[in-house]
């Protein structure tokens, strides 16, 4: 039975291995450098998506760590690392406009 409570144990301890506040952490700090500028508001809503402001009025919103690591690519490859106006991830695509009027309807 000691053997149980110790895997159970182990295993919560790898699944859990980030708190909620560190994981937040990572999206305010990309989001800072998707932004452009400072951030404005940062939150969560009940669907789980990030939504971020920023400070210039630009916005955007993330549905998961996968698609903010892509969000980093399209930025460096279409933005040239001068970061988002908006980003929607939409079911088959990913919209967004880069800071200084590039538009974009990307495949994913």
């Amino acid at each position: 039975m000691k053997q149980w409570i110790v895997i159970i144990l182990s295993l919560l301890a790898v699944g859990c291995s980030k708190s909620v506040d560190e994981r937040a952490d990572d999206y305010v700090e990309a989001s800072f450098t998707l932004c452009g500028s400072d951030v404005k508001s940062y939150s969560q809503g009940d669907d789980g998506k990030i939504r971020v402001r920023c400070e210039n009025n630009s916005y955007f919103t993330v549905k998961d760590q996968a698609t903010l690591a892509y969000m980093h690519e399209l930025n460096g490859a279409y933005c040239e690392g001068e970061g988002f106006e908006s980003f929607n991830e939409r079911q088959r695509y990913f919209t967004f406009v880069c800071n200084g009027e590039k538009r974009f309807n990307i495949p994913k």
